[in-house]
């Protein structure tokens, strides 16, 4: 007896170990992949995330993402851009657009999705560009250099007496579109630095049907799309017949009293022909 009770502790032990590892795969395939994107220098990202949830929990998950911004200050992370819409056919749709520390980004890009998880969404897709933004500075850095060392070659010349007036007209009109390209490369370096300095991050928001662990299957996948469209379909055949029901109300009405008058008209000239 003391030796059956220790076998069946031993396997509700073992049932136990095996039960975590199984729910914290499930999580793990409900997150984002966990690429090493290492940042190098000189290298601006911007990172771009889209989420399905249910219709009801998508307006309290963005408005999540909007505090967890607003939490780390401004100088950290800020809103640049937010939107919320519901269609007419029902459905939910949704961005939040953000502009973050560079090295906080990565980690608020993956604190963002366990938050979709933890509401009963799912990842649909997500991305990471870079830039070369280094490399625009340092290009804007050296075509600065040219510019300036054009303008003092110029100017020099303009200073030896003897010039002619085309010569010195020739000279102006050059220094002048070397002060529109200097304006140019210094807003291309500035725009550069920008985007080293802030890394942006968008958040698209969808209501619709979720399968967290993707564990439905290509067929019950299918069958459940399927139904989507149907009800759809129908729900869509209903306001189409609802929106014309008082048009086709008033056409039959018109078209009754349109044939009243045609048997009275009818009545009368047959009378009339009678007498």
């Amino acid at each position: 007896m003391r030796y059956r009770n220790l076998c069946m502790a031993m396997a509700l032990l073992l049932a136990a170990c095996g039960e975590k590892p199984a729910q914290e795969q499930a999580a793990q395939e409900q997150a984002a992949p966990d690429i090493g994107v290492t940042r190098t220098p000189g290298v601006s990202l911007t990172y771009s995330y889209a989420f399905r949830l249910p219709p009801e929990r998508l307006a309290a998950v963005q408005e999540v993402h909007a505090a967890q911004c607003e939490a780390l200050t401004p100088v950290r992370c800020r809103i640049t851009g937010m939107a919320y819409q519901v269609h007419d056919d029902r459905t939910i749709s949704g961005s939040l657009m953000l502009k973050l520390a560079p090295d906080i980004a990565r980690a608020f890009g993956k604190k963002g999705v366990a938050t979709v998880v933890d509401h009963g969404g799912m990842l649909t897709q997500a991305a990471i560009d870079s830039e070369e933004s280094g490399a625009v500075v340092d290009a804007a850095a050296r075509d600065d250099k040219a510019n300036g060392d054009e303008r003092s070659r110029i100017e020099q010349q303009l200073a030896r007496p003897g010039l002619s007036s085309a010569e010195r007209t020739q000279l102006q009109a050059r220094l002048v579109e070397l002060a529109d390209q200097r304006q140019k490369i210094l807003s291309a370096r500035d725009e550069a630095r920008q985007r080293l300095a802030e890394t942006p991050m968008v958040f698209t928001y969808m209501s619709g049907q979720v399968d967290p662990g993707l564990n439905d299957g290509p067929l019950l996948g299918a069958v459940k799309d399927g139904w989507a469209n149907v009800m759809a379909g129908i729900a869509f055949l209903l306001m189409l017949t609802i929106s014309l029901l008082p048009w086709m109300v008033a056409g039959a009405g018109l078209l009754a009293a349109w044939l009243f008058m045609q048997r009275r008209l009818a009545k009368w000239r047959q009378r009339d022909v009678q007498e």
